[in-house]
């Protein structure tokens, strides 16, 4: 079939409102921004009433005895620790965050430093929208950390003083819609304490109804392009 200039033309238009409808489809289906979801001026729930109960002697084991001399090791622990000890002042913190029982505050600000020589932990609730994704776990910590997403084990590690954000980096998975919680084990063997957090990651993003215009006019393109041929 031999096409007239004219309709040449108009199928050359075509293609060309086509790939610029599907180029901001595309992009409109897929943008999203990273954005902080937890920083040290967030709030959560906070136990201060661990101190020295989960200590032990081995200068390799997650919570060492209250002095720099009985455990200073680098150390990273794959599995979760025991936390049994304390399991009177933790409650269901790991299981039934939103209501843990145990000795938790009601939500507040997080202290950046503790008692020297004691564990503390932290419950963050995190609202996740309609779902988030690319979630990055920035933290530094004087002198250990321990970290559960929704009860499950993530990471856990140790290390000499001082404490600056980025001196542990932490991959989690992304979270469906609704609520989650980010629970946190921090030790400290003598010296002093430090704690800093920030955790970001990407909104989840469906198409809007823009989008699904432009989808709609991508379909009537290609349609037209076809019946041109035709």
């Amino acid at each position: 079939m031999i096409l007239s200039i004219t309709q040449t033309t108009k199928m050359a238009q075509l293609r060309s409102f086509v790939s610029a409808t599907l180029l901001g489809l595309s992009f409109a289906a897929s943008s999203a921004s990273a954005a902080v979801i937890l920083d040290g001026s967030s709030v959560g729930r906070y136990n201060s009433s661990i101190g020295t109960s989960l200590d032990t002697l081995g200068t390799m084991d997650p919570f060492p005895c209250a002095n720099i001399a009985c455990g200073d090791a680098t150390v990273s622990f794959p599995t979760a620790p025991d936390l049994s000890a304390a399991a009177g002042v933790l409650g269901n913190w790991l299981t039934e965050p939103a209501s843990p029982g145990g000795s938790w505050t009601s939500a507040q600000a997080i202290p950046s430093t503790w008692a020297v020589n004691t564990e503390t932990a932290i419950i963050y609730a995190i609202g996740s929208g309609g779902g988030l994704t690319n979630l990055s776990l920035s933290l530094g910590v004087d002198n250990g950390i321990f970290v559960w997403l929704d009860g499950d084990y993530f990471f856990g590690a140790r290390r000499a003083g001082g404490s600056s954000l980025g001196e542990y980096v932490v991959a989690l998975p992304d979270l469906a819609a609704g609520t989650h919680f980010l629970q946190i084990m921090r030790e400290d063997h003598g010296g002093g304490t430090g704690y800093a957090i920030e955790l970001t990651a990407d909104a989840r993003t469906v198409p809007e109804p823009g989008t699904l215009a432009l989808l709609g006019l991508g379909f009537l393109g290609f349609a037209a392009t076809r019946r041109l041929r035709q």
